[in-house]
């Protein structure tokens, strides 16, 4: 199991797809964080961006689909993706996961 991160800076675009994941069944427990602001140091300067966050749990087989699926949707403006391993989580979170997506 892994938890997706995928970062963008259009509401619009993370709102798109968090539709797919639920559409295309890739994804469960999806968590949108709007009005995040990322800090980046440029020209030497803390400078802050707002940009917009999905979490979402999910199988790690199915991260290569999703990888896809966005780079295919979004192919002028590819968010950022990646994911983090989920080590340990209660049995009913990973059976929710193991029911409610795609089959592997």
């Amino acid at each position: 199991m892994i938890l997706l991160n995928i970062a963008s800076e259009s509401e619009k675009t993370i709102e798109k797809i968090a539709e797919l994941l639920f559409a295309k069944k890739l994804a469960v427990d999806i968590n949108l964080k709007v009005n995040v602001n990322r800090l980046m140091f440029i020209d030497n300067k803390i400078q802050k961006k707002p940009i917009y966050i999905i979490t979402a749990k999910t199988k790690a087989l199915l991260f290569s689909k999703i990888e896809e699926l966005i780079k295919s949707t979004f192919k002028d403006h590819t968010p950022e993706l990646f994911s983090l391993p989920i080590t340990t989580m209660e049995i009913k979170q990973a059976e929710e996961i193991i029911n409610n997506t795609q089959k592997v």
